[in-house]
Formats: C-alpha cells, sequence, structure tokens
C-alpha cells in the first residue's frame, strides 16, 4: 500500500512538472508569435515607406485649384509632413500610376494618404492608412548632397530636383525608428 502512495506521488510530481514547462511552453512561444507579428507589421510598413519615396518621381505639383506649386517634392520647415507624387501599381489600366501621397503625423499616428490623381481636384479625393499608432513626433530630414535641411524644396534649384537622401525619424513611447532612403531619380525637372 505504501509503495502505491509512493508512486502515486512521483507521478503526481512528475504530472506537476510537466504541466509546468508545458504552459511555460505554450506562454514562450505565444510571446514569440507575438513579436514576429510585430517584426512582421514593422517590415510591411517599412517597405512600403521605403517603396513610396524610392519610386518617387521629379513632377511639377499643382493645387486643388490647379494653379503650379513650385515643387516637385514638399515639406515645410520644421513640419511633420511630407507630399511626394510616386508611381503606385494598381489594377486599372485606364488611369496612371502617378499618385500624390502625403505622410503626416495626425493625431498621435503616422498616417499614409494617397490620393486618387497625381494632382487632386479636391483634398477629400483620397484614403488613409494608419501607419504606426501613439506617435511622439515626427520629423523629416532632406540632403542635397552636401547639406541636411529641415524643409523641401530650399531655393529655384532644389524646387526642380529631388533630395538625394530623405531622413524620416519617429519616436514611439521613447524608442527611436529612423530610415534614411536615397530616392532613384537624380534629374532635374525643367518648367
Amino acid at each position: 500500500m505504501i509503495e502505491v502512495m509512493i508512486s502515486m506521488v512521483i507521478v503526481s510530481l512528475i504530472l506537476l512538472i510537466s504541466t509546468n514547462i508545458l504552459e511555460s511552453s505554450i506562454s514562450s512561444r505565444n510571446q514569440t508569435l507575438n513579436v514576429l507579428d510585430d517584426v512582421k507589421e514593422f517590415n510591411l510598413i517599412s517597405n512600403t515607406l521605403r517603396r513610396d519615396f524610392r519610386q518617387a518621381m521629379n513632377v511639377p505639383m499643382r493645387d486643388t485649384f490647379g494653379l503650379p506649386v513650385n515643387a516637385t517634392f514638399y515639406s515645410a520647415e520644421q513640419s511633420n509632413r511630407v507630399t511626394l507624387t510616386t508611381k503606385v501599381n494598381h489594377s486599372n489600366t485606364m488611369t496612371s500610376n502617378l499618385r500624390r501621397i502625403e505622410y503626416l503625423l495626425q493625431d498621435g499616428a503616422l498616417v499614409r494618404r494617397q490620393y486618387y490623381a497625381v494632382n487632386p481636384y479636391m483634398s477629400q479625393e483620397s484614403f488613409e492608412s494608419k501607419l504606426f499608432e501613439d506617435v511622439d513626433d515626427l520629423s523629416f530630414g532632406f540632403s542635397d548632397g552636401s547639406k541636411w535641411y529641415s524643409q523641401w524644396p530650399n531655393d529655384e534649384v532644389t524646387s526642380r530636383t529631388m533630395p538625394q537622401l530623405i531622413q524620416v525619424k519617429l519616436v514611439i513611447d521613447n524608442h527611436k525608428i529612423e530610415w534614411l532612403i536615397a530616392p532613384r531619380i537624380k534629374h532635374e525637372y525643367q518648367f
């Protein structure tokens, strides 16, 4: 009888230890899957951001009244917004692949706004995607190859060119995220 009780205690201890190990393994697996989902989402957002800037087109912009804007790429001094024209792949072959894109900080979120046209007639003709939530700060930097600026364009020459490097800085929960992107367009647009 004592042997049976001892064996039951041993089996119970083995079962308890096995259950704890299994629970720990399942918890670790779930944490790993959550981190992997976050990394996958971050990579998707990073790819979208890099693609938009790398496929930026050096074409002049117009405002909603159809008047020329003296820029092919625009971000105001110390602004948390940048506007550009980029090539977007879509299934509708009847319309242009060029679209106006804006990246901006709106209500604590990094937002990508895509217009349905290169030079939209109405500012509401767009759709938005929230890329990151709880963004504390967003800033842009632009290099002409020799100097960094907090706005683009800076003068008549830069109003016809794209920056050679674009720096995007995000601060989320005191974590800094930074991208340095080189657009592929090197030529100067002639107005």
